[in-house]
């Protein structure tokens, strides 16, 4: 592992000692070995400081262009081999994941491509259905549930726009792990939009499940009434 990555996710290491209780994990205490596509809902910004202590394995997150403009975060994206996602150049950002699993390496995609509400989720885009299709490494789902009095939103302002991103602040963070889902030869046989927005609602739905399975969790420990 390389040693901006490392210096980064001890980074982010800091932020979950201060202000995350404990994390549960159930499904599974690691992510599995071996190249893989890591999908996941996107309530909150903090959710995604716990993946990379899922795996011992480097992961190549797909971050929103702007991010990559911020003083020493960005930088630190950079140098930490991070992957931008451009607007209007998805593809660019999908070749770049590719490259990274063809070298054996995993990468993490938030298929809303924003964040949601905790109630519901934004219409995924298809393009982590599509690298697993032509890549032909798994998909592991994970679902990612943080009580509402745990998380607080904090508004700023970016690239000339209002922007709005909750934060976890304290209590415990809850993480289910699915299985593994390798995409069948039938579905890799014909690619086209159809099959990938038929791809893509399944692969929600095993996330929007290990959510409420999350949620089970915390009612099963009393963090939840």
């Amino acid at each position: 592992m390389d040693v901006w990555y490392s210096f980064a996710k001890s980074m982010v290491r800091g932020y979950l000692t201060l202000f995350v209780d404990k994390i549960h994990v159930s499904g599974g205490s690691l992510l599995p070995v071996g190249p893989k596509i890591i999908i996941a809902n996107h309530t909150n910004v903090s959710d995604a400081f716990v993946l990379p202590f899922l795996t011992k394995e480097k992961i190549h997150f797909l971050i929103q262009a702007e991010t990559f403009t911020l003083p020493v975060i960005g930088r630190l994206l950079t140098l930490a081999d991070q992957i931008p996602v451009y607007l209007g150049q998805g593809r660019d950002a999908l070749e770049a994941a590719r490259q990274k699993l063809s070298l054996g390496n995993s990468v993490a995609i938030f298929p809303e491509g924003r964040l949601n509400d905790g109630r519901s989720f934004h219409r995924a885009g298809a393009g982590a259905a599509l690298l697993a299709l032509e890549s032909g490494v798994p998909i592991v789902p994970v679902g990612f549930f943080v009580p509402e009095k745990y998380a607080r939103p904090i508004k700023g302002h970016f690239h000339q726009r209002d922007t709005l991103g909750r934060w976890q602040f304290g209590g415990q963070c809850f993480v289910r792990i699915g299985d593994p889902w390798q995409l069948t030869t039938s579905i890799q046989e014909k690619i086209n939009y159809r099959e990938l927005r038929k791809t893509t609602e399944k692969m929600m739905n095993r996330v929007t499940e290990l959510v409420s399975l999350a949620q089970d969790e915390a009612r099963r420990l009393g963090v939840l009434p």
